[in-house]
């Protein structure tokens, strides 16, 4: 592995660091604003898609689908530009990644499921290791295991330096905060209700009536549709039957409590260790035997050698086809091999796989048949994800009354671009756009791609194209910003 002032200096050899390209950003940060004002675009959603928005809409390039060449001339013609940020706002509810970091916390995760690679900052896919090391915190990145033999045979730049290790939850928060700090946005605090207008003068309106415009509109919204709830659950009440959403669960005293933990995925495994932690005796059921996967898509999605392959073959198909291939991909869920280990050496949890059937509801606890076999629990937590639905989603049930466009299998239809209808300055990101984005739509690696498509259907990127101010056009192909390519010895465009 290469030695971190080895990284550096690569990286400082690459690109500049990203104070020169923020004017103002880091001193003051993001602002807090009362929710009015015109801005250029407005990007609604908090989490780690909105930021990695705010970073692709306020970064003048991405260091990452540029040559080494390339990128030398785009340091210095955005210098010599002096190019001025887009005025931008993001809208949510609740602060930066509140909603994740609420959701860490309680289910007491340390690791990040997500390679380090893959994060909201769009300049530099590096720039979580680099954080780590200038901060000589290289133990928050943990080696899974996931560098399989295959590939092992990446270049330095995946694998050497620790693009595929495993950042903390913690560090990983820390670097997001960093990133907000240092990038120049207006944060609104409310909820958006609804959107009206037309591109270049769009107004959002939030739940209290308060309004503000924008030439832009990003929805970062994450979720694509309302939690799941197995129909053989729907007599038990929410005294006894919680959604792994709902945190309130985690403050009851759970001791020696039964639990019952219903879910085939990765989060129903997070659920099941925290009430191991607790005291319980847990039983975790899911309809099929539990898969033991790295990420939550095959590797080679992640693999950039394969995945434009994979990427290219998804969009020949029609939509239809697309959700097919979704589901295929995803699995219905997996669970990765550390977790797998950890679980499978606890004697108080039990592996059930069949379906849950409820004989009887008491005052305090609940009867229910697996596979046919009986079982008594005080408590069930339901880990089945969330079914996309996109009409259940407010914000998008108002936009489909006023702009109606297809859904199908409860995704809205958008354009390649990620554009609603026939609205060029609209966009959709995270898994709500997983049938133009691909399996990946919802993770932090389909997220940056996605917000890289935004980003050059503005055309934030145009400059590079300029043959007479930027040395001789240092993208000449618009369409090549698309690509994920991490390779530095791409040929010029």
């Amino acid at each position: 592995e290469l030695h971190p002032g080895h990284f550096f200096d690569a990286r400082n050899a690459m690109g500049l660091a990203r104070n020169a390209h923020v004017t103002n950003g880091c001193d003051s940060g993001g602002s807090t604003c009362h929710g009015h004002g015109d801005f250029d675009v407005c990007i609604v959603g908090g989490g780690p898609g909105g930021l990695a928005a705010l970073s692709a809409v306020i970064e003048p390039y991405s260091m990452d689908h540029l040559s080494e060449s390339q990128r030398q001339r785009a340091e210095y013609a955005a210098e010599k530009q002096k190019r001025r940020n887009p005025k931008v706002c993001v809208i949510d509810p609740e602060p930066w990644l509140n909603t994740w970091h609420k959701r860490f916390k309680a289910l007491d995760i340390k690791w990040l499921r997500s390679p380090a690679g893959a994060h909201p900052d769009i300049f530099d896919m590096h720039s979580l290791l680099a954080f780590a090391h200038q901060r000589s915190r290289e133990h928050d990145l943990l080696d899974s295991g996931a560098v399989n033999p295959e590939l092992q045979s990446l270049d330095a730049t995946q694998v050497g330096r620790g693009l595929w290790k495993l950042p903390s939850n913690d560090l990983f928060e820390h670097f997001c905060s960093h990133l907000a700090s240092c990038l120049p946005h207006s944060f609104v605090r409310g909820k958006a209700a609804s959107i009206e207008g037309e591109d270049g003068d769009f107004r959002v309106i939030l739940s209290d009536g308060r309004e503000l415009t924008a030439k832009a509109v990003v929805l970062a919204l994450g979720v694509p549709g309302p939690a799941v709830v197995p129909a053989a659950l729907s007599a038990v009440p929410n005294t006894l039957m919680f959604h792994s959403d709902d945190l309130s669960w985690r403050g009851e005293d759970l001791r020696k409590k039964r639990v019952l933990v219903l879910g085939g995925g990765l989060t129903a495994v997070q659920v099941a260790q925290l009430a191991l932690k607790k005291g319980c005796k847990v039983v975790l059921a899911s309809r099929r035997p539990l898969t033991t996967r790295h990420f939550d898509i095959g590797e080679a999605w992640f693999d950039w050698r394969k995945a434009h392959l994979h990427h290219f073959e998804f969009f020949q198909k029609p939509l239809e086809e697309r959700l097919k291939h979704i589901k295929a991909t995803r699995g219905g869920g997996s669970v990765p091999p550390m977790y797998m280990k950890e679980l499978c050496e606890n004697k108080r949890l039990t592996f059930k796989c069949g379906e849950v059937q409820v004989v009887s509801v008491h005052e305090d606890s609940v009867d229910v048949l697996i596979d046919g076999e009986a079982h008594h629990f005080d408590l069930i937590v339901n880990a089945c994800g969330h079914r996309p639905d996109c009409k259940q989603l407010p914000l998008i049930g108002e936009l489909l009354k006023t702009r109606p466009v297809e859904v199908v299998g409860g995704f809205p239809t958008l354009s390649p671009d990620l554009q609603w209808g026939d609205l060029k300055q609209l966009f959709i990101i995270g898994a709500l756009a997983s049938l133009q984005v691909g399996p990946d739509a919802g993770n932090l690696m389909g997220l940056r791609r996605a917000v890289q498509i935004v980003a050059n259907a503005l055309d934030l990127r145009a400059w590079l194209r300029d043959t007479k101010s930027v040395l001789q056009n240092i993208r000449g192909n618009r369409y090549d910003a698309l690509g994920d390519s991490d390779s530095a010895d791409s040929a010029d465009s």
